[in-house]
């Protein structure tokens, strides 16, 4: 019997170290493949346990029972070598040089090494290779009859690889299901469906059964339509330019930039006027929810534009009840907006009979979550009247999307009352944390008053003049006379502008 020192040679040791060497190293770096990378240690420990046990039986010269030991032990080491081999290449040297390769085909290289290493271990067995390649033919003709939805399964993937027809990250429909291409492997493919399930389709049903491409991977676009209706008392301009300049003004996540989304009338109804937002999703695993985020955007920008969506006609039966329940809903709404005028320090000067007149220019405007309320550098003549919810006020560097977040809002805040004054551009963008309700005054539904009671003009600068000072004074730390010298130049400084801008 030899001794177990001839059988490890300094050569066969020098092996078996490189690959437990390896596998450590490849352990830490790729924790992907640690699964892989365990089963191998597992084959090479069971290699070495197979080469020491056949020694007990004579070795390979005593031929039987313990030769088949240690072709089968000198296999196993030789199938480790090749998976520490293809995690290396795959897994580490490819990704280095930006390069990919798909699953299928890591898996067709390894199998051809997993054969390679077969024939050269049998070959220095002393094994005939002629006598167990006929063998093998007949074998395999048995083997293919009695697997033929294997086999086909494993032919219908290298072709969908050959024919590249779709690729992993496509968006595809097969048969009832539809979702985005996860993998193409030997005997399936997996689809993630819209429902975040997986499906696992034989390959074999793909080469007989129709595959529709809705979408691919490397244009990472793909045309989408969201309806909705609008009653007949609406013009569609007025439709049209209120949805377009919402989507002009702030992009739902997952919308492409270009081709620019836009609206259409999709048709007339007998009730309504059908229209569509058409666009591009520029990520598509989530087209759900980014056709919920349209509809969102949708009904918030018409909601802006005082217009209603259309809902199915229904008999209205109007009763004594029903009518006090209007009168009551529209004393609660004109409660909360004389509350809402009455917390707005800019409006402080306005007497009860102005802030009356007012509320009924005031336009709901809600806004959901993430939505820009007023962005920094605009113009608009307006302010917004926050009643509920809270938005954040960022400060953006030039030319970057880098901000910092200087304030939040809350019920009783006042944004944009520069622009409604004067009509200087918005010192900051408002961005809606979580749902915000709030009303809207135009610089026309406040002219009236100003055109009644011009005296008021000089109380509003002052009270500007005041905020603007405070914060200047918090940043330069001015203090005593200096800051009362800038509160009289900057509240002459305001009185002129709103004057000019009112034509008072």
């Amino acid at each position: 019997m030899q001794t177990l020192t001839a059988v490890f040679s300094p050569a066969v040791m020098a092996y078996y170290l490189s690959i437990f060497l390896a596998l450590a190293l490849l352990y830490r770096a790729v924790p992907a493949a640690r699964q892989r990378l365990r089963l191998t240690a597992f084959l090479a420990v069971c290699s070495i346990a197979g080469i020491t046990a056949a020694e007990f039986f004579g070795g390979i010269s005593a031929g039987g029972l313990a030769k088949v030991i240690v072709i089968l032990s000198r296999l196993l080491a030789a199938i480790s070598a090749v998976n520490v081999a293809g995690v290396l290449v795959f897994s580490v040297a490819l990704p280095k040089v930006h390069s990919g390769m798909s699953k299928f085909l890591e898996d067709l290289i390894l199998a051809g090494g997993y054969v390679a290493a077969g024939f050269v271990v049998i070959s220095a067995s002393g094994a005939n290779l002629s006598g167990i390649l006929a063998t093998s033919a007949v074998v395999t003709g048995v083997v293919a009859f009695s697997l033929q939805d294997t086999l086909g399964n494993v032919i219908g993937g290298m072709v969908l690889h050959l024919e590249d027809s779709f690729k992993p990250g496509d968006w595809v429909g097969i048969e009832k299901y539809e979702g985005v291409v996860r993998e193409i492997r030997w005997r399936q493919t997996t689809l993630e469906t819209l429902d975040g399930d997986l499906v696992v389709v034989p390959n074999i049903i793909l080469m007989k059964s129709p595959v529709t491409v809705l979408g691919r991977a490397q244009d990472n676009t793909r045309f989408r339509a969201v309806p909705f209706n609008v009653y007949y008392d609406q013009a569609p301009g007025e439709v049209i330019k209120a949805v377009e300049q919402s989507f002009k003004d702030d992009r739902p996540a997952s919308v492409a930039a270009k081709p620019e989304p836009y609206c259409a009338i999709k048709d007339f109804q007998p009730n309504c006027i059908a229209y569509e937002v058409r666009y591009y999703l520029s990520d598509l695993s989530v087209p759900g929810r980014t056709d919920s985020a349209v509809r969102a955007k949708v009904y918030y920008a018409l909601s802006r534009a005082g217009i209603k969506l259309s809902t199915p006609i229904r008999s209205v039966v109007v009763s004594e009840g029903a009518q006090a329940v209007a009168e009551k809903s529209g004393k609660e709404e004109l409660a909360r907006r004389l509350r809402a005028l009455k917390g707005a320090e800019v409006l402080q000067p306005l007497n009860d009979d102005e802030r009356g007149v007012i509320a009924g220019r005031l336009k709901p405007t809600p806004f959901s979550g993430g939505e820009i309320i007023t962005r920094q550098g605009t113009v608009a003549d307006w302010l917004y009247i926050i009643y509920e919810g809270r938005a954040e006020i960022r400060l953006y560097s030039d030319g970057s999307d880098a901000f910092k977040v200087v304030k939040t809002l809350g019920p009783g805040d006042v944004l944009g009352e520069m622009g409604l004054f004067t009509g200087e551009a918005r010192s900051a963008t408002a961005v809606a944390a979580g749902e915000v309700r709030c009303y809207r005054l135009d610089r026309d539904g406040f002219a009236g008053v100003l055109a009644n009671r011009p005296e008021i003009v000089e109380a509003i600068a002052l009270m500007l003049a005041k905020r603007r000072v405070e914060l200047a004074a918090a940043r330069e730390k001015l203090a005593g006379e200096s800051a009362l010298l800038g509160l009289k130049t900057e509240q002459q400084n305001l009185l002129s502008k709103i004057k000019d801008f009112f034509s008072i």
